[in-house]
């Protein structure tokens, strides 16, 4: 099961996801995490992941998924914490546009 924290700082929204990600986990962290886009409407979002555990194709899903909506609100994607793997195969679906920073 996974867990999400918000927090806010110089227009962001730093999204903090903890714990295991798989199909039902993702479903209901969508839900959170664009509930506070819109709610916040921040210029920048950066999904933390430094603490998942695991994450599975679900979790690739939720990463696109909060990508395109994140453009529809005018918002950047940024991620933090994925593991090389995850970050190839973001690049092989052509979402290149997602950038990963560090602390």
């Amino acid at each position: 099961m996974a867990n999400v924290e918000f927090e806010t700082k110089n227009n962001q929204l730093i999204i903090y996801i903890s714990g295991e990600i798989d199909h039902h986990s993702a479903f209901s962290i969508k839900d959170i995490i664009d509930a506070q886009i819109l709610n916040r409407s921040p210029q920048i979002a950066v999904m933390n992941f430094e603490k998942v555990t695991f994450m599975d194709s679900s979790g690739i899903g939720l990463i696109l998924a909060r990508y395109k909506f994140c453009q529809n609100c005018g918002t950047s994607l940024y991620v933090q914490g994925i593991s090389y793997q995850t970050q190839k195969i973001l690049s092989l679906a052509g979402i290149k546009t997602i950038k990963e920073i560090t602390n």
